[in-house]
């Protein structure tokens, strides 16, 4: 139940925050600079609901937080596609991502709090299914687009969420613990938990110039339409979606720490920058590459996660890792929308794939310390 409730939130997701882009603008003629501002208050979110929403999930059913932010997005869902203007959609799109927070957050703390045991392949197997959603969001959505306009798309998303709902109830009942709020604090400030968050934050910068450009780059640069774009992530979802079953099945614990993550940073960096050469095949290729070095850096996030908190505490502190993330996906947006509409949009995408390449004697120094 858990799997399908995250691949059914991703697939929706997934096609909104790609392709949203396009219709930005396309239809509504928004800028790069508002564009970027958009997605920088999506993730802005976290930082009011991340760590309430896991300490609440530590302590009472985290599944009532999942029916909120399933009812809260479909609201947001048939504003935004009811509006033209750019005030109002910022006000509904701040909203927006407040639900998506509570709803994803939700999802992953009931991820968490079950057993311990098998944990890589339960991680793999929600992950699959997250990135399996995405991709078939990003092709459903693609199609959708391409056949109607981008209004009625959003509609439809918010139908399928609100038939998510009643399901809602038969998500696992968990909750009960009363850990003091100080204590995250003592979990959270200790060496290797900031150093994986400071680490995590620099690799996420590469999210927010995707958020921003990338979309923009495969129609600009490689000249898709909505349906082609679609696919295109499709197809690096797959990649990412398969690298999740593989790695929770066979590969967990098999690498040594050092290997695993020149693995996965050169490939997510190096098929970054390289995805950039305006030829379809080949940037596909290089793309693919990319989103094997993201499926391995997902999937040891989660174990990590799992491995330095306490099951009790798990919400509160792993709300926090989330944060982490989202700040820096905040703070690509800000920089690589508007880079991107002034310096073309393979500008945002190179710089970032340089800086993940660039984390890999930050995490030899810290590994070894």
């Amino acid at each position: 139940m858990l799997s399908f409730f995250i691949g059914v939130y991703s697939a929706v997701i997934s096609s909104t925050y790609f392709l949203l882009p396009l219709h930005l603008e396309g239809s509504l003629h928004f800028t790069g600079g508002q564009i970027g501002l958009l997605y920088a208050i999506l993730n802005l979110n976290a930082m009011l609901v991340a760590f309430p929403v896991g300490v609440t999930g530590d302590r009472y059913p985290a599944r009532v937080l999942t029916r909120l932010g399933l009812a809260g997005t479909v609201v947001c869902l048939w504003g935004m596609s009811a509006i033209r203007h750019y005030g109002p959609f910022l006000v509904v799109f701040w909203g927006f991502g407040l639900s998506l927070w509570l709803l994803r957050l939700s999802l992953e703390i009931l991820l968490f709090k079950e057993n311990a045991a098998d944990a890589p392949r339960r991680f793999g197997e929600f992950n699959t299914w997250r990135m399996g959603g995405m991709m078939l969001g990003t092709l459903v959505g693609g199609l959708l687009v391409y056949l109607w306009e981008f209004p009625w798309t959003l509609k439809l998303y918010g139908v399928g969420l609100a038939l998510m709902l009643w399901p809602a109830r038969r998500l696992p009942l968990t909750g009960g613990g009363q850990a003091p709020i100080w204590q995250y604090r003592r979990d959270f400030f200790t060496r290797p938990v900031l150093f994986f968050a400071a680490w995590l934050f620099c690799f996420s910068l590469h999210w927010g110039a995707e958020a921003t450009s990338l979309a923009l780059f495969l129609r600009h640069n490689l000249g898709l339409q909505s349906l082609g774009v679609g696919t295109y992530l499709a197809g690096e979802l797959g990649v990412i979606a398969v690298t999740a079953y593989l790695y929770g099945r066979f590969w967990a614990g098999k690498l040594k720490p050092l290997t695993f993550l020149t693995v996965a940073l050169l490939a997510s960096g190096s098929g970054q920058i390289l995805m950039t050469w305006p030829n379809l095949s080949w940037s596909f290729a290089m793309r693919a590459l990319h989103g094997f070095g993201d499926g391995l850096i997902l999937m040891e996030t989660y174990t990590t996660i799992a491995r330095l908190f306490q099951v009790d505490r798990i919400g509160g502190n792993s709300s926090l890792i989330s944060l982490t993330t989202t700040l820096g996906v905040l703070v690509g947006s800000l920089i690589f929308g508007p880079l991107g509409a002034n310096l073309g949009y393979q500008t945002p995408l190179i710089i970032s794939g340089f800086i993940s390449v660039a984390l890999l004697p930050v995490a030899y120094a810290g590994l070894k310390e």
